[in-house]
């Protein structure tokens, strides 16, 4: 694969369920804005932080600056922060962005940008058989607090046939 920017929603859920190295073992190279790692760390649940720094550390994870802003389309006042850099960043690099929130996931796609969420990461390292069954994945995400779509839940686990 590519080149991949995460947002912070996906960074916290692969946390949570300590698979930060799973982004790494199928894209080139994993990119985190300044802001997006400001978000994550900012008041992290007891082990994310330290999940996270380990994902740094190892190398699994690279932190860049924030981007300036490449496009109008971000000035959306319903974007984050956080949401509004990886996708400035994904858009100058043509990245793969790796984001779960729905507005963000739109704009991503309205600029051509490929898109990936949490739920298809798992999905991918399943079928590339990286993981085993994503369902105590997904139940261990939804457990912690973690928000996931009950369409988009049912319907990966019935391709995955779990």
């Amino acid at each position: 694969m590519a080149l991949l920017v995460a947002d912070s929603g996906p960074l916290i859920a692969l946390a949570r369920v300590h698979l930060l190295a799973l982004p790494a073992r199928i894209f080139t190279e994993v990119l985190v804005t300044a802001m997006v790692w400001s978000e994550v760390t900012r008041s992290p649940r007891i082990g994310e932080h330290e999940a996270l720094a380990a994902a740094l550390d190892a190398g699994l994870l690279h932190l860049v600056d924030d981007p300036p802003e490449v496009s109008a389309v971000l000035a959306d006042p319903r974007l984050d922060e956080g949401e509004r850099s990886a996708l400035a960043l994904a858009m100058s690099r043509r990245a793969t962005v790796l984001i779960d929130e729905h507005r963000g996931r739109t704009v991503a796609a309205a600029a051509g940008l490929p898109v990936i969420g949490t739920l298809g990461l798992l999905m991918r390292a399943r079928e590339l058989q990286m993981i085993g069954p994503v369902r105590p994945l997904i139940d261990a995400l939804l457990a912690s607090g973690y928000f996931l779509s009950r369409p988009l839940v049912e319907r990966a686990l019935g391709e995955l046939g779990e």
